[in-house]
This record gives C-alpha cells, sequence and structure tokens, in this order.
C-alpha cells in the first residue's frame, strides 16, 4: 500500500483533531447557563472579531458585490437560526439525540437544492433521506417516552439542521465567485448582528455573567467555531471532499461519548438504532459523486 504523501498524512491529523474540538461544542454549550441567543450571539461575534484581520489583509469586501451582499445576510439569517434552534435544543433533549439530529443538514441541503436550484435528487439520496426519517421516527419515539420536552428538544435539533442546510444551499451561489474567508467572515458577521438585534429586542442581558461563562464562551469561539470548522475547509486543500465530509460524522460519536463521561447519560437503545440508522443515511448522501 503506497505512503501517504506528507499534505495528505497531516490533513488527516488535522481533521481528527479538529472533529474531537468541534465534538466539544455541545458540551461548552450546555455547561454555558446563559441564554440560547447569548451564547450564540458571543459565539458568531468573537469568530467575527478572530477573523477580521484576515479579512481586512485580504480587503474581502472588493470581491463581494451588491447582489452578492443580499446572499450573504440571507446566509447569515439562516446560520442564526441554526444555532439558535440548535442551543435551544440541548436546553431540552440529550446531547446524543440533539448532535445526531442536527447531523442531517446535508439532507436539508439536498432537498432545498432540488426545491429552489431545481436540482434533480439521486435515487441514493432518496434512499439517504429515507434512512434519515426512520432513524428520526425511531429517536422520536424514544425520546417521546422521556417526556414531551426531549420531542421538542429533537424537533428543534431537525429545525437545526434545516437551517443549516438552507446556508449551506445559500452560501453555494456565493462561493462561485467570492473565495471561502471574505464569504464566511460575512456570513459570521451578519449572523452575528442579528443574534446581536434579537438579544437587544428580546431584552437578555449580553454581559454580567458568572466568569466561568466567559471561558466557554470564548472557548466555544476559538475551539469549535474558528478551528474546527475552519480545519476541516483547510483540509479540503488535501483531500477530496467527501472524505472530509464524511469525517464530521464522527462528531455524534465524540459529543455522545463526551455527554456520557460528563454529563452520565447513557444513550438508550433506540437512539442507537435510530442514530445508526441517520448516520447511514447522512453517510450515503455525503458520499455519492457527482
Amino acid at each position: 500500500m503506497a505512503l501517504l504523501m506528507t499534505g495528505e498524512r497531516r490533513a488527516l491529523v488535522i481533521i481528527a483533531f479538529a472533529v474531537a474540538v468541534v465534538s466539544f461544542a455541545a458540551i461548552l454549550i450546555r455547561l454555558c447557563t446563559v441564554s440560547t441567543a447569548v451564547i450564540a450571539a458571543w459565539r458568531l461575534s468573537l469568530a467575527s472579531v478572530i477573523l477580521l484581520p484576515l479579512y481586512a489583509g485580504q480587503k474581502g469586501w472588493r470581491q463581494i458585490s451588491g447582489r452578492q451582499w443580499w446572499l450573504c445576510a440571507l446566509s447569515g439569517l439562516f446560520l442564526s437560526l441554526h444555532f439558535l434552534f440548535w442551543i435551544a435544543s440541548l436546553r431540552l433533549t440529550t446531547v446524543a439525540s440533539s448532535v445526531v439530529l442536527v447531523t442531517t443538514s446535508p439532507i436539508f441541503a439536498a432537498i432545498f437544492a432540488w426545491i429552489v436550484l431545481k436540482e434533480g435528487l439521486r435515487t441514493r439520496t432518496m434512499v439517504a433521506i429515507g434512512f434519515c426519517l426512520l432513524g428520526g421516527v425511531i429517536i422520536g419515539r424514544g425520546d417521546m417516552h422521556l417526556g414531551r420536552k426531549e420531542l421538542l428538544g429533537d424537533l428543534y435539533a431537525l429545525a437545526g439542521a434545516a437551517g443549516f442546510g438552507a446556508y449551506f444551499v445559500t452560501g453555494r451561489s456565493v462561493r462561485r465567485t467570492v473565495t471561502f474567508l471574505p464569504y464566511v467572515f460575512s456570513a459570521y458577521a451578519f449572523a452575528a448582528l442579528m443574534l446581536l438585534a434579537w438579544a437587544v429586542l428580546t431584552r437578555q442581558h449580553l454581559t454580567g455573567f458568572a466568569p466561568v461563562n466567559y471561558l466557554w464562551l470564548v472557548l466555544l469561539a476559538l475551539g469549535p467555531q474558528v478551528f474546527g470548522h475552519s480545519s476541516l475547509n483547510w483540509a479540503l486543500g488535501y483531500l477530496p471532499a467527501p472524505k472530509v465530509a464524511i469525517s464530521v460524522l464522527g462528531e455524534p460519536i465524540g459529543s455522545a461519548l463526551l455527554a456520557w463521561l460528563i454529563f452520565h447519560e447513557v444513550p438508550g437503545l433506540p437512539l442507537f438504532i435510530g442514530g445508526a440508522l441517520i448516520l447511514y443515511g447522512v453517510y450515503l448522501a455525503m458520499s455519492e459523486r457527482n
């Protein structure tokens, strides 16, 4: 078997580390005791501040035209909805259920691309959707026995997945003419502004937390948001996109193990069965060749 090239080996190591870091997102959110909108606002505001020097250095605004600014704003709206619903789900259901269900975002992206962009749904994708639907029903029925709160959390996680799927489809239009960093910074910044506005309108406190909450918020922005997602995008320069995308399926496993160790959340049999069906369905959709 041929040895991997140095760049490929480095990319695999970075991916493994990035997935491990991203797996801590749900844990940090659960540890943070501030409101859903404030967590999301801080996460994206800090990420925008961190990326601002790089964006300014590349003069990223020169790549974005009038129509693309509107698309970036729309991407930011969908990204803000993704975080609002997903973070809310972590307040209501288990970490494992929430992270597994939010992983279905590629399925929603395929459906939105079919509806909005008129892209055909291939047989493999339709089979993948079937696996995800079945898995979601099994998890939902299992959580129904825990209470309505957990079932509502599952629905919020699916809404978060839909938001991220819409964010992905909208971003595809911008990425045809705009490089990665200018687009990501613009989407993050618009999402942060929308979340800050929502927090102010709903009279939520943006400061004055217990000191430990600031630590969780900074770690959330630096780790999963900036390092985790940026590293996965960096790896695209060395590895095929399907391999990088499929690696993200390690996040629900990592998050579930961490929740088991930290919060003593032991996954039940419905979650094991439904989660396996969902992850396999997402794998089918993400591994399909164009």
